[in-house]
């Protein structure tokens, strides 16, 4: 595939606000930028705990939004993306699983590249917590970029070398 014929309109970017999506959100504005593509950015929030009271959601729902609403606007602002037309930059929060919810998002909004941070758990601590980025990669309807944390050293001691030279 040439370059010109990558034609993604949308991107997804999930943020959780640590270091590492910080970083996805900055790469992921970047390419929306190159690529002429509108930029959707989703929090999911796990989980709402509000015990079915409708106005509880309602209010922490709100809280939430705020919350993220002035994150977003300290991103925009620390990395000097005054380029980014934000007219095209549509912002989400959902309760739930966020591999689930990020999944969920891409289908319903015909997102066409998802860019998502990597926390860069191995072993031991990734079965334990679980990989949000891996589940979305295998079960994503589109493409996703997976961008690692600052200082990620592959580790290749746990695979057989017989794989190593595929």
């Amino acid at each position: 595939m040439k370059g010109e014929d990558l034609n993604i309109e949308r991107i997804l970017i999930p943020v959780d606000f640590s270091d590492t999506s910080r970083k996805a959100f900055y790469a992921g504005l970047n390419m929306a930028s190159v690529l002429d593509a509108d930029t959707h950015i989703l929090h999911v929030e796990e989980p709402l705990n509000t015990m079915n009271d409708p106005v509880r959601v309602s209010e922490e729902v709100a809280r939430l939004e705020k919350g993220v609403r002035r994150r977003l606007d300290e991103l925009f602002e620390e990395g000097g993306l005054e380029r980014v037309d934000r007219r095209r930059v549509v912002i989400d929060i959902r309760g739930g699983k966020p591999w689930m919810e990020i999944c969920r998002y891409a289908e319903e909004n015909g997102i066409g590249m998802i860019v998502m941070a990597t926390h860069g758990y191995t072993g031991f601590k990734q079965i334990l917590i679980g990989s949000t980025a891996e589940r979305v990669v295998r079960r994503s309807p589109c493409p996703v970029l997976c961008v690692k944390p600052d200082g990620y050293e592959s580790n290749l001691d746990g695979i057989p070398k017989k794989f190593r030279d595929l």
